[in-house]
């Protein structure tokens, strides 16, 4: 009983030093405001005392937890003492883990580089926690460091990404509360920028779909990025940090998934205007000769976002790339059609396309590749050369392709006539009928495209390439844009029965990417 009664009086005699020191600190603050005289030097002495007494009983960790952060910017020289005190009680009891987090953001709020990397090393290990409260908590003071020092804390998130389970909590907090606010973290921070896109590029190498998304996402909004194509070449560079541009190509389907996903980005960032030599390069060398290696789903993809580069591809770039497609384009243009020699129409589309959008660009290079006889005046046409046997190979598999594809194009208006004529009963035959209509339609466009890329090509004594203002929309773009419209449609329709603003356009709708069609 004794040594209780001395606890106690140990405690009391803490808590009253606690109040006495914040009592004062409170006297400063006041006087801070009102009469802009800053008396915290001369009380150095009170914060000393909220650390002496911080730890002694349950009372005192409640009131140092609550004092300390908010003075704790007046006396910087305390900063560790206080840091490894605020860990302390926040390790010795779930009771007090709230506490210590709203206390690290409200020293987050005005801390130095140095604390706030620190401290959000602390802070992103709590991302781990199951406890509700306390990640909405621990988010809030990431997001107060994030708004006083970018750099140091998003230096500290993408060091918990090094490994599980830390990466998966990091991951989810840059996506629910970095990138909602990206451009307003980030604008005009370069060293910012710069510091995210190395830790980026680190990570890239073995980022799972979401990850990928989540970091193209984050590059995406970074101004330095934005800056012509200069930014967009920086953008592609990272980006390309992926798929390990400079290794060999191992065409396993986790490979092959991660280079779907890169050049899908690849595409959309060559269309801004950076350049795609390397990219094209690895794809060249590297992919597309193990292209038969590469499961069938992610060949089309592959194929589809190739289709995308290509009127991107000039000069040395088409060079380089043309001689990879052509071989695979004849290998899928069968000289004849049977039950065996079945014609795949989606992937042809592809590689048609771009053959015609980079045959365009380097027209007197083709006389070797494929017997097409242009005279640029140029060394590579080698008119003294006789390439006929490849051109009539070329205009023999094109003729078979283009007749084709225009029976198969009668055969689908036949199954478009009958999915009209089909009055579906209930919701699930509605929506069968819509997933049949989709698929008509994406296989009328693909089959609609290869006809008129094949006979092109046929046109004699020179072909007219279909590239740029001539080219035909790709199928699965005008599937896209079906979906759009319809989908607009239908909000026009009700804003309309709501009476809330006139009806929109015309719209259809479909899902990309269905339907891959075979004759």
């Amino acid at each position: 009983q004794a040594g209780t009664a001395g606890k106690m009086a140990d405690e009391g005699a803490a808590l009253d030093a606690l109040y006495k020191a914040a009592t004062n600190l409170v006297d400063c603050k006041a006087k801070l405001a009102k009469e802009a005289v800053d008396t915290f030097p001369e009380h150095a002495a009170d914060f000393q005392a909220l650390l002496d007494n911080a730890k002694v009983g349950p009372k005192c960790k409640t009131l140092a937890l609550q004092e300390l952060p908010k003075y704790l910017v007046k006396f910087p020289d305390h900063m560790d003492a206080t840091l490894d005190i605020l860990i302390d009680l926040f390790e010795e009891s779930d009771a007090n883990h709230l506490k210590a987090i709203e206390g690290w953001r409200i020293i987050a709020l005005n801390a130095s580089s140095a604390v706030i990397t620190k401290l959000v090393g602390v802070l992103s290990q709590l991302l781990q926690s199951e406890v509700e409260a306390e990640v909405k908590a621990v988010n809030s003071a990431l997001l107060a460091a994030l708004t006083k020092d970018v750099t140091a804390t998003m230096a500290a998130v993408f060091a918990q990404m090094k490994e599980e389970p830390g990466r998966a909590k990091a991951v989810a907090f840059v996506e629910g509360t970095v990138l909602p606010r990206v451009e307003t973290l980030l604008d005009g921070k370069l060293e910012a920028q710069e510091a995210i896109s190395e830790s980026i590029k680190g990570l890239m190498p073995t980022a799972s779909a979401k990850e990928f998304s989540v970091f193209k996402t984050l590059l995406f909004g970074m101004s330095k990025y934005k800056d012509g194509e200069a930014g967009a070449t920086g953008l592609l560079e990272v980006v390309q940090s992926a798929i390990g541009i400079d290794a060999p190509f191992d065409p396993t389907p986790e490979s092959a998934a991660r280079l779907c996903l890169c050049t899908a980005s690849a595409a959309l960032i060559v269309s801004k205007g950076a350049d795609p030599r390397k990219i094209t390069s690895f794809l060249a060398k590297k992919v597309l000769p193990c292209f038969a290696d590469i499961a069938a789903p992610q060949q089309l993809q592959l194929l589809k976002h190739l289709a995308d580069m290509s009127p991107f591809m000039k000069g040395n770039v088409a060079r380089e790339i043309l001689p990879a497609i052509y071989p695979l384009l004849l290998s899928m243009m069968h000289l004849e059609v049977t039950e065996e020699n079945k014609i795949n129409y989606p992937p042809i589309e592809c590689l048609l396309f771009a053959f015609n959008q980079t045959a365009s660009r380097v027209p007197g290079f083709l006389h070797g590749l494929c017997g097409i006889k242009i005279n640029t005046g140029q060394p590579e046409c080698k008119l003294d050369e006789d390439h006929s046997a490849k051109l009539k190979d070329l205009h023999d598999r094109c003729k078979v392709l283009a007749d084709s594809a225009d029976a198969f194009i009668i055969k689908l208006k036949q199954v478009k006539s009958k999915l009209q004529q089909t009055k579906p009963e209930d919701e699930a035959g509605r929506t069968e009928l819509r997933t049949k209509q989709t698929a008509c339609f994406t296989s009328s466009c693909t089959c609609e495209n290869v006809a008129k890329l094949a006979k092109a090509l046929l046109i004699t004594p020179t072909p007219t390439f279909l590239s740029d203002g001539t080219a035909p929309v790709l199928s699965w773009k005008r599937v896209a844009q079906m979906g759009a419209n319809k989908a607009g449609q239908k909000r026009g329709a009700e804003d309309g029965g709501r009476g809330g603003g006139q009806q929109q356009g015309k719209r259809q709708a479909g899902p990309g990417g269905k339907a891959q069609v075979s004759e």
